[in-house]
């Protein structure tokens, strides 16, 4: 596996304010693989994409101190047989009209020692039926010796004409250890033939508190839509409606310190628990920051992610030090983008892993990568918004692609759904 810094309780609960060297040192260790040297700001709005920022605007000082406010415990998936056990009664996602009655149907709790504790189920959340929305119900329970249950959630759709396409989840909220923003296709709790597939959205770094004076985890996580991309998209009315996606995007909060594998994992974890979706179609997708996420998560978990779409990162160190299990990465299909122009991570980076991934490992389904041409770090609307597909028109300036490698032909999201663990 990649080499994530072992976590600590005490680290995690107390992460010390550092400056750039030292930000730059830990990013480097637990991302050695797919890891940037430069601190990124992954700033810039959604005017002229793909965009040409001033180099300066991307350029990060050394960051004021912020008091870390996301000291939230990671959730706990595991198998303890000592911990009760709950069951939801009633559908896992209920559908409402608006201003129709919500009955709440409860939970049941058994325990081993204590037997059955349904009446100490704790339930948390509200459901306004006179407001559209996608409420979420929590239900949990600890037994007399003070073993938690895996928590349990129940989704209430309360619809008109319309139904809401995106929710924001600060943290606190939800038993997540990450804030985040949450999108349901249309037909989400509907009978349908198959469970939609689970889309993960990592934003670059400048969406990160430590560029953010902001430690309210409600409007903070407005900086993850400041940082364009998936979330920005459905927030415009851009998304397509039609693709069938569960879509999450997380608020990280921090650059990589200490214990991300462990964070990030509790994350991915917790959305395939919380929603009802097909385990075998997991995809994860970051840009900037974000693309070393998504890949470096692929090397180490790639039994849950069945294909992965890194944009504007890269392969930052020399192949001769890549780790010995950094081929677990061929058992998922690859897509990588970046601009020829990105001032802020060599589009080399780039070219770097994809050529260590087709030289070095067996991938059953071969890697691709799509550099487009002149584009630089700020392209990444383009791809997430389809307009850089080969042979459109961006600001005027039709979309080319370097030849020597594969244009960008097709949706992603089509990419993507062409992929399944059930593949493998």
């Amino acid at each position: 596996m990649i080499r994530y810094q072992q976590m600590s309780s005490a680290a995690f609960y107390a992460v010390k304010r550092l400056n750039v060297m030292s930000l730059l040192r830990l990013l480097a260790k637990p991302f050695s693989v797919f890891a940037s040297v430069i601190v990124l700001s992954s700033c810039g709005g959604s005017d002229g994409r793909p965009c040409a920022k001033d180099v300066s605007l991307c350029i990060v000082e050394d960051p004021p101190p912020v008091e870390v406010w996301w000291e939230a415990p990671i959730p706990d998936f595991s198998e303890n047989p000592d911990r009760p056990v709950i069951s939801l009664l009633g559908e896992r996602t209920q559908l409402l009209a608006v201003g129709e009655f919500y009955l709440e149907e409860g939970a049941l709790a058994i325990d081993e020692q204590d037997g059955d504790i349904s009446s100490q189920v704790v339930i948390d959340g509200s459901v306004d039926t006179n407001a559209i929305g996608d409420y979420l119900v929590r239900y949990s329970v600890t037994d007399s010796d003070d073993n938690m249950a895996i928590e349990h959630a129940r989704m209430v759709r309360v619809t008109a004409n319309t139904k809401t396409t995106l929710t924001r989840r600060p943290l606190g909220t939800t038993f997540a250890n990450f804030g985040y923003f949450e999108h349901l296709p249309l037909d989400y709790g509907e009978a349908t033939e198959k469970k939609p597939p689970l889309l993960i959205y990592l934003h670059g770094s400048g969406a990160n508190l430590e560029f953010q004076d902001n430690q309210d985890p409600f409007s903070s996580l407005d900086a993850v839509l400041e940082n364009n991309g998936i979330p920005k998209l459905i927030d415009d009315g851009e998304w397509d409606n039609t693709l069938p996606f569960v879509m999450v995007a997380p608020h990280l909060g921090a650059l990589p310190d200490v214990g991300y594998r462990v964070r990030l994992n509790a994350f991915v974890d917790y959305a395939i628990h919380t929603y009802d979706i097909d385990v075998n179609r997991v995809y994860i997708t970051g840009w900037s920051s974000g693309g070393f996420l998504s890949s470096a998560y692929s090397v180490d978990f790639p039994d849950k992610i069945a294909a992965v779409v890194p944009v504007a990162s890269g392969l930052s160190i020399d192949v001769e030090d890549l780790p010995d299990d950094f081929c677990n990465i061929e058992a998922v299909p690859v897509w990588m983008f970046h601009g020829t122009g990105d001032e802020v991570i060599s589009h080399g980076d780039s070219i770097k892993a994809y050529h260590a991934i087709l030289d070095l490992c067996q991938s059953r389904v071969l890697p691709k990568l799509s550099l487009l041409t002149g584009a630089r770090h700020h392209m990444h609307h383009a791809i997430y918004d389809l307009s850089a597909l080969a042979g459109g028109i961006i600001d005027g300036v039709e979309v080319n692609y370097d030849p020597r490698f594969q244009p960008y032909d097709e949706s992603i999201y089509h990419w993507l759904l062409s992929h399944s663990l059930e593949d493998r």
